[in-house]
């Protein structure tokens, strides 16, 4: 029988609950509470008036073991009185035991979190695996994207090393080796909306890159929803990402290679492309609202109702640069976009 991982999840979170002191100090206080409570009105009914039902009986127990005492309702039978006096100081003791345990808890809970030994609560976030350098500069990048969009979306990193000195405040950091299953989903992967994997700092491109490749798949078993944003060193690479599960794979080498190539004849191309791209002017809209219609008719729209320019369409993994006035578009078309 294969227990799904979520099902596995609560199973254990359960099993913790139940072997914590605080689960045993509540089962002590609900006793004490609702016990007491009955034999007090039992005790004084029919004997004191303001015990005329059990709801009475059980404001009494909670504001005596909660020290509170507003005095408000008191017994008036001698028997009922010796048994307040037990009550007292057991109900006493068990809500300290109670308090101390939530407090010590919640004080473990906030040192894990610091050292990043937790299991992440987001869902729907990003997470971002990979060397500590390349890492913190995709993490600010994409900070500074969502401000200028004025979109909110959360941030987790997950390294095998010390929590980063600089890592912006707001993103979480969770310690644990990226090629642990366990460590993936205490990092949320199987939750996550997006995934990226940077190459790890070793000295040889093919181990980097292989390490990046079996990342892939493992994120991919885990989560198949997940759009997986990775970046290979080798280009020759860049296929078996793609086979591994993939959505996107960026190669920093080739990327730069035509870059430079570019520059030698169209001179101030280069910085024109990176300052849109560092401006994020450049993007990509859904089309469903356009399907069925013309480019040329798509570029008058757009343009008059976002002050977009529109540059092109995206089918696919297929980039279709000013493509014809007649151009059709289709269902999951996206088009390029500069704002």
């Amino acid at each position: 029988m294969v227990i799904p991982i979520t099902v596995l999840r609560i199973l254990k979170r359960f099993r913790r609950i139940v072997r914590s002191v605080i689960f045993y100090s509540l089962i002590l206080f609900l006793v004490i509470l609702f016990i007491g409570a009955f034999v007090m009105y039992v005790i004084e009914y029919g004997k004191n008036p303001e015990f005329n039902n059990y709801f009475n009986a059980v404001w009494f127990v909670m504001e005596t073991i909660t020290t509170v005492g507003y005095g408000d309702i008191v017994p008036n039978t001698f028997l009922g009185k010796v048994v307040d006096m037990v009550i007292m100081p057991v109900g006493i003791a068990v809500i300290s035991l109670l308090t101390a345990s939530i407090a010590t808890e919640l004080t473990n809970v906030a040192i894990m979190r610091s050292m990043g030994q937790h299991t992440t609560s987001k869902g729907k976030h990003i997470v971002v695996i990979g060397d500590v350098d390349r890492a913190l500069r995709v993490i600010n990048v994409v900070i500074d994207l969502m401000n200028r969009k004025g979109e909110i979306v959360d941030i987790l990193y997950l390294n095998n090393s010390d929590k980063p000195s600089s890592l912006p405040a707001d993103v979480e950091f969770i310690h644990g080796d990226p090629f642990n299953t366990n460590d993936l989903l205490r990092a949320g992967v199987d939750k996550a909306s997006t995934v990226v994997i940077l190459p790890f700092n070793d000295s040889d491109v093919k181990t980097a890159d292989a390490k990046v490749i079996l990342l892939i798949m493992s994120v991919r078993k885990l989560n198949i929803d997940a759009h997986v944003i990775a970046e290979v060193l080798n280009e020759v690479d860049r296929d078996y990402a793609l086979r591994a599960g993939a959505n996107s794979v960026i190669s920093l080498g080739s990327f730069t290679t035509i870059m430079i190539a570019n520059e030698v004849f169209d001179r101030g191309l280069s910085s024109v492309l990176m300052n849109i791209i560092n401006k994020g002017n450049l993007g990509l809209i859904k089309a469903d609202e356009y399907v069925g219609s013309r480019f040329i008719d798509i570029m008058q729209v757009v343009k008059s109702k976002l002050n977009y320019l529109v540059i092109g369409i995206v089918r696919g993994n297929e980039v279709i640069l000013n493509p014809g006035n007649d151009f059709v578009i289709q269902p999951s078309d996206s088009l390029l976009i500069i704002k």
